[in-house]
């Protein structure tokens, strides 16, 4: 029997010893708080959005490992973007993401970003330990200030970066059903993933994930996300395991998301 399965079976027993105010939902998490996140090398991905697979939408960037001499004692994955062409002229919106990973497990330690539309900025920041997630949200909006400050009891709770590694760290056998918490950017989700097998996609081989989401609102009980209706990923079949391709019907109609540029970065 090895760490994961003890560990596994350890969680499963301290969750049915739990309150009985404790959310149901947390009985169907089958993720271990301290499973074994695998490291990813240094890599740059690059993505290109579009909305029905042809109108382009938007492009951002994803950046594992780059290092940085303010940080050295910090494993950074950086995210950026933004809306592009006929998008932006609808909806102008940018956001910048940096996760301050612990250097050994790859959990989060801090989230700090910034996002901007036509109207409003925010800016986010979240400490991660052990005990979960607390942090700011920051909106300026017409020159008006409004803080709102939130907190997320769950314990060793994974951030928008430390969630992907997760997920990518796990077998995903077919007919795997996954549901795991997250705390991704300023709000907490519970996370259901079905692995609906393997194929070729894009001309490479891949692990075909249905992905879905609910809210987890400030009092633990799950809340219907309504801006996603549901979502498909494609990962990579490899060593690698990055994100291929996602379709995603959302509140503004058909996102697809293509990996366009996937670069190594010599440290």
């Amino acid at each position: 029997m090895d760490k994961v399965t003890v560990t596994s079976i350890i969680f499963v027993f301290l969750s049915h010893l739990a309150p009985a105010d404790q959310p149901d939902w947390l009985k169907e998490v089958n993720v271990p708080p301290n499973a074994t996140i695998k490291k990813i090398p240094a890599t740059k991905l690059t993505y290109s959005a579009t909305w029905n697979g042809r109108v382009k939408a938007g492009s951002f960037k994803l950046i594992f490992g780059q290092k940085d001499p303010r940080y050295p004692k910090h494993y950074l994955v950086r995210s950026y973007g933004g809306s592009t062409g006929w998008a932006h002229a609808l909806f102008p919106y940018q956001y910048n993401y940096t996760g301050f990973l612990h250097p050994r497990t790859r959990r989060t330690l801090l989230f700090a970003g910034t996002e901007k539309d036509r109207k409003e900025v925010d800016t986010l920041n979240f400490l991660f330990n052990k005990n979960g997630v607390s942090g700011t949200e920051i909106d300026l909006e017409n020159g008006r200030k409004t803080v709102k400050k939130s907190e997320f009891k769950y314990p060793n709770s994974l951030g928008l970066f430390s969630g992907f590694l997760q997920i990518r760290s796990l077998k995903l056998k077919k007919n795997d059903k996954i549901v795991i918490p997250l705390h991704p950017v300023s709000s907490p989700y519970l996370c259901r993933i079905n692995v609906l097998g393997r194929e070729n996609h894009l001309g490479r081989k891949c692990i075909k994930l249905d992905v879905a989401l609910q809210k987890i609102d400030k009092n633990m009980k799950l809340k219907k996300y309504k801006k996603l209706k549901s979502s498909t990923v494609w990962i990579s079949d490899d060593a690698w395991r990055i994100p291929i391709e996602i379709r995603a019907k959302v509140w503004v109609g058909n996102v697809r998301i293509f990996l366009s540029k996937h670069e190594n970065l010599v440290q």
